[in-house]
C-alpha cells in the first residue's frame, strides 16, 4: 500500500501522521511546545521548533509503523495561518515567529483600514492585527533593522516546504487570510504591498494546493530516514485540510470543528455576489477555483474547559487520580437537564465574538439565572450555546446561497454524543462524525494522493479515503423546543452586544 506523511503545524503542537491510501492512520506523533508570551499582546515562537518537531515526528512515525520508506510516496503540510517568519538572504531566521494570536500590530491594522478601507478581493471583512501584512508594517516601524535584513517573509507551511526542498513555494489557501492576496484573481494585492513597502520578491511563489513542488533534500533524508526521491506536495491551511479530510468538497456538506475554538466551513462554487451584505469571510479552497465560507468563535470547546476548571474542580481532581474523564461526568449531568437548561442561556464570548454582527468588546454572559439553577444547568447551557452559534453561522451561509444538508463534526467536541445530539436538535439537521479524528492529516494525504496520480479527482479520492462513523438524527420534539430557545439566545445577543 502507498503511504503519505502529513505534517500538521499547529499553534501549540506539531502532529506528524503516516496515512495509508485507504485513509487509515498507521502512526501518529504529537510534539507540544509552549508559546513565548513575555508581555501583553506578544505571542512568539522560535521557528526552529517547528522544524525540529517535524524531523523528530517523522522519525517517530517511521519507527512506530515499520512501513518501508519505499512505500512512502510523499510529504505534505497543513498549518496554522497568519504566523509570520522572517528569513535573511542566507535563509536563516532573523527573529522569533510572530504567532497569529499576537496583537501588537493593532495600530497598524487601523492605519491600513483607514488608508485602504475594507472593500477589496481578499475575502475578509475587516483589517485586524492577526493578518500578516499588519505584522510586516509593525516590523518596518518598530524593528527596522530586522525589516531591512529580511529577504523572505514566510508562513509556517512555507517555512517547512523550504526546509524540506530548499524552495520558496506556497499555496493560495494559506494566504487567503494574509490580507495580501486577491483570491478572485489569484494574485498578490499590489495596492497593499505598495502601501507597506513589500516587494513580491520578498514573498513566496504561489501555486494550488496538492501540487508536487520537488523532492526531499538529501540532507533531510539523512536527518529523517526518508528515502531519496520522496515527493513534497503543497497542502492547505489546517481548517481547509480538515474540510478535505471530512469530504467537504462541494455544497451540501458543512464541517464544524469544536476544538478550542469553533470553526464552521461550507464549500461554495463561486465567490458570493459582492453587492449584497455579507457578515462572513470567504476563503480560497484547496480545490482549485472554489471557495468556502467560514464562521468562527474564539471560544468553542474552550468554554467547556473553562467551566470544568472553575465549576467542576472536584470532578477534575478525581479524574486525575483515576484516569477517568471529568468531561464525561459533566456531560452526564448535562444530559439530565431538558433542552433550554430551564431558562439559563450562555453567550460564549470569553475571548471575543469572532464572526457576526456583534460588538468587538463582547464578553461571556449567563442570562436568566435563577435560584433553581445548579452546575448541570451551567454545563448544558454552555454546550447549547455553541450549538446556537453554529446555527447562526449556518443560517448566514444559507442566506448567502450555500445548501446545507448535512453537518460533519470534527474536533474534540465531536467525541460527545450528547453535544452532537444538541447540535442536531438545534439545527434540525443530521450531524455526522468521522471514523478518523485526524481530519486535517487525512485531508493532507488526499491532496498528496491526487498530486502523485493515485486518484484522478478529489471526488474519487474522497470516496476512497474519507470514512464516516455515525449519524446523529434530530429528535423532532427537541427541534421544536429549540426553535423558541434559539430566538431567546438571539434576543440576548441583541440586548447585550448588538452593533
Amino acid at each position: 500500500m502507498d503511504h503519505f506523511i502529513s505534517l500538521d503545524i499547529g499553534t501549540t503542537s506539531v502532529k506528524v501522521a503516516l496515512v495509508g491510501s485507504d485513509g487509515e492512520v498507521g502512526a501518529i506523533s504529537t510534539r507540544e511546545y509552549t508559546l513565548h508570551t513575555p508581555a501583553e499582546n506578544i505571542v512568539e515562537l522560535n521557528p526552529e521548533i517547528y522544524w525540529n518537531c517535524c524531523v523528530e515526528g517523522i522519525k517517530e512515525v517511521l519507527e512506530k509503523s515499520k512501513v518501508p520508506t519505499a512505500q512512502i510516496k510523499s510529504v505534505g503540510i497543513c498549518s496554522q495561518g497568519e504566523t509570520l517568519i522572517c528569513l535573511d538572504k542566507q535563509g536563516n531566521t532573523l527573529r522569533n515567529a510572530i504567532v497569529w494570536m499576537d496583537n501588537r500590530s493593532g495600530r497598524e491594522a487601523e492605519e491600513i483600514k483607514a488608508a485602504l478601507k475594507t472593500e477589496n478581493n481578499t475575502g475578509q471583512l475587516d483589517v485586524v492585527a492577526t493578518w500578516p501584512i499588519t505584522k510586516m508594517l509593525w516590523l518596518k516601524k518598530n524593528e527596522p533593522d530586522t525589516y531591512r535584513k529580511t529577504r523572505k517573509f514566510l508562513l509556517p507551511e512555507d517555512y517547512i516546504l523550504y526546509r524540506l526542498t530548499g524552495l520558496f513555494k506556497g499555496e493560495y489557501s494559506l494566504y487567503t487570510s494574509s490580507f495580501m492576496l486577491d483570491i478572485i484573481n489569484k494574485k498578490w494585492w499590489a495596492e497593499i504591498l505598495d502601501y507597506v513597502g513589500v516587494s513580491t520578491e520578498m514573498l513566496v511563489e504561489l501555486c494550488e494546493s496538492g501540487e508536487v513542488i520537488g523532492e526531499v533534500q538529501p540532507s533531510v533524508c539523512k536527518q529523517t530516514g526518508l528515502a531519496a526521491g520522496t515527493k513534497v506536495v503543497t497542502g492547505a491551511m489546517d481548517q481547509t485540510a480538515a474540510m478535505i479530510g471530512a469530504g467537504n468538497i462541494k455544497s451540501g456538506i458543512v464541517t464544524e470543528t469544536t476544538g478550542a475554538a469553533l470553526a464552521v466551513c461550507g464549500t461554495i462554487a463561486s465567490f458570493p455576489d459582492k453587492s449584497g451584505k455579507r457578515s462572513m469571510a470567504v476563503q480560497y479552497h484547496a480545490i482549485p477555483d472554489e471557495y468556502f465560507l467560514i464562521g468562527w468563535c474564539p471560544t468553542g470547546g474552550m468554554a467547556f474547559k473553562w467551566l470544568r476548571d472553575v465549576f467542576f474542580t472536584a470532578e477534575k481532581d478525581r479524574a486525575a487520580g483515576t484516569g477517568a474523564d471529568a468531561y464525561d461526568r459533566m456531560t452526564a449531568l448535562a444530559a439530565e437537564i431538558p433542552p433550554g437548561s430551564q431558562g439559563l442561556i450562555f453567550l460564549p464570548y470569553l475571548a471575543g465574538p469572532g464572526t457576526g454582527d456583534i460588538r468587538a468588546d463582547a464578553k461571556g454572559v449567563f442570562c436568566g439565572l435563577e435560584l433553581h439553577h445548579d452546575r448541570p444547568h451551567f454545563a448544558r447551557a454552555v454546550m447549547e450555546s455553541i450549538g446556537f452559534v453554529l446555527k447562526q453561522y449556518i443560517t448566514e451561509m444559507e442566506r448567502l446561497g450555500l445548501e446545507c444538508k448535512e453537518i460533519r463534526s470534527l474536533g474534540g467536541g465531536s467525541k460527545s454524543r450528547l453535544w452532537n445530539q444538541i447540535k442536531a436538535d438545534i439545527l434540525g439537521k443530521p450531524v455526522t462524525t468521522m471514523k478518523c479524528a485526524e481530519a486535517a492529516a487525512v485531508g493532507t494525504a488526499i491532496l498528496q494522493a491526487r498530486a502523485i496520480g493515485i486518484f484522478d479527482s478529489f471526488e474519487q479520492a474522497a470516496d476512497s479515503i474519507v470514512q464516516t462513523e455515525s449519524v446523529v438524527v434530530p429528535i423532532e420534539q427537541n427541534v421544536r423546543a429549540y426553535q423558541t430557545i434559539f430566538e431567546k439566545f438571539v434576543e440576548a445577543n441583541e440586548r447585550c452586544f448588538a452593533l
